[in-house]
């Protein structure tokens, strides 16, 4: 998503100092290799990729649920939990608030910055997005978008990290017997490969 996006909007007008006139983008797949490939103006040739992506890798829902079962899709996608909110955030889209998202994160390299946990000190995220207006970093966005949710939604998380982080991530830390129960008794949604999907109802645009 480009429009609103605060770290899209920052970056563009970074590059637009340079000038430039013409970019090439790449969408790559899981082996890394470029399977499209965008030239052209750089602002609209990167819009059309960007909406190319898009329309690949969103699917449709006809409603929200009360629990959703999202995985990052694995590796590199769980590496940290930096990386693996854009499974949460796509978990989000499809879950009623008040409902149980169940996140699959490995996190085998642990949060993903070293003063990640920090933001978390704060009493909400409205005390966050204080500290965030005053003192800008990308990181801390992450964590106040992580923490919304986890006001919104019951969290809970299979993953490496430890109860003391999860705790003050106001996440759960669950285990594959209690998912496999989750999932013969709800009537949820599961989403496999969550770090790579977007989320619409079926009556948006």
């Amino acid at each position: 998503m480009l429009n609103g996006n605060p770290v899209n909007e920052a970056f563009v007008e970074a590059a637009s100092f340079a000038k430039p006139t013409f970019a090439v983008t790449t969408i790559v797949n899981d082996q890394g290799d470029a399977i499209d490939l965008f030239c052209g103006d750089w602002l609209a040739s990167h819009r059309f990729a960007c909406d190319a992506y898009a329309e690949q890798n969103t699917i449709r829902i006809p409603e929200k649920r009360d629990v959703v079962i999202v995985s990052c899709g694995g590796s590199p996608y769980d590496i940290n939990l930096i990386q693996a909110h854009k499974a949460l955030e796509a978990a989000s889209q499809a879950c009623n608030d008040g409902g149980t998202i169940v996140l699959l994160a490995e996190c085998v390299e642990g949060l993903g910055h070293n003063d990640f946990l920090n933001w978390f000190f704060a009493e909400d995220s409205s005390e966050l997005a204080k500290r965030l207006c005053e003192t800008y970093q990308v990181n801390g966005q992450t964590a106040w978008s992580l923490l919304r949710k986890a006001e919104r939604f019951n969290i809970e998380i299979l993953t490496e990290l430890g109860e003391s982080e999860t705790h003050l991530l106001r996440m759960q830390k669950t285990d594959q017997d209690k998912i496999a129960n989750q999932a013969r008794k709800s009537s949820g949604y599961i989403l496999p490969l969550g770090a790579r999907l977007m989320i619409k109802m079926s009556d948006e645009s």
